[in-house]
């Protein structure tokens, strides 16, 4: 079999839902398979877990006058304050679920939030 019949036969093969066919002229014989839904053989796993917003309102990283130097790559403890969130003239507390790694912090100091928004990744210990 030329490489031009072999193209068409398997360019022809991508369009239908068949996986497999067998050819064959007289003695020539050719056997094609082709997989149109490749099972993923790679796991993505990932032990980080997220932090999310439980209120509407803006994001601050400390409650007026207090400071918070959290950065990525800090431990933290569980129950320890992340940040709030400022729900009107109320401001929510955003607390560590349990001790861990602070991986990935995805909010920025004064930026409105959305209930159940990733504020942060943190990697449990």
């Amino acid at each position: 079999m030329d490489v031009k019949t072999l193209t068409k036969l398997t360019k022809w093969m991508e369009t239908t839902d068949l996986e497999e066919i067998t050819w064959k002229n007289g003695d020539e014989k050719i056997s094609l398979k082709i997989n149109n839904n490749p099972e993923h053989s790679a796991t993505i796993a990932s032990s980080m877990e997220p932090v999310l917003a439980p209120y509407i309102g803006i994001f601050r990283f400390a409650r007026p006058g207090k400071t918070n130097h959290l950065k990525e790559g800090s431990a933290v403890k569980r129950g320890q304050e992340l940040g709030v969130v400022e729900v009107g003239k109320d401001f929510k507390s955003v607390e560590a679920p349990s001790n861990g790694l602070l991986k990935i912090i995805s909010i920025e100091d004064g930026k409105p939030v959305e209930y159940g928004q990733p504020l942060f990744f943190f990697e449990p210990r």
